[in-house]
């Protein structure tokens, strides 16, 4: 028959070493969503900086148009012997400005939302990732905690067994 006392001695170190095992795997796991939710934001600040310059591109190339709808009605009118400076070709010329302007605006303001929510977007990756270094470290903590416990647990069940002895 085996010795009683290896055998809380052997069950206190499987335990403890199933622990600690179990405690370094949490922590590697919370490393990783860290590192994940780092890639991540880096990925949403790219795109968040790509966005601005799409939007700058968008911003010329509707400038482009609104003045080519512009000298186009100047070039009919002007063809037609029509003052551009006053009455309805005035008005013309100046609603496709204001429509122009418009345009521009609310092309802007697309581009300010977009841009802000990948820049929360970022954020939350940068708040995630900051949880799971929190985590990781934690996970090692509780486990070196467990880990004690399971000892003195055998301990005190070694001293008990012995004291019977």
């Amino acid at each position: 028959m085996c010795n009683p006392a290896i055998l809380v001695v052997a069950s206190t170190a499987l335990t403890a070493a199933g622990q600690w095992q179990s405690a370094l795997y949490a922590s590697r796991t919370a490393r990783y969503r860290s590192q994940v939710a780092q890639q991540n934001k880096a990925i949403e600040r790219e795109g968040a900086e790509d966005a601005i310059a799409q939007g700058q591109e968008q911003q010329r190339q509707l400038g482009r148009e609104v003045a080519g709808r512009i000298g186009a009605q100047e070039a009919r009118l002007a063809g037609n012997n029509v003052d551009i400076t006053q009455g309805s070709a005035a008005r013309l010329l100046d609603d496709t400005r204001m429509i122009g302007r418009e345009d521009s605006e609310a092309l802007s303001e697309n581009i300010r939302r977009q841009v802000k929510s990948q820049q929360i977007s970022a954020w939350n990756y940068e708040s995630e990732s900051r949880t799971a270094k929190a985590e990781a470290r934690q996970a090692k903590t509780a486990g070196m905690f467990s880990v004690a416990s399971t000892f003195l647990g055998g301990a005190t069940q070694y001293a008990k067994f012995k004291a019977r002895g």
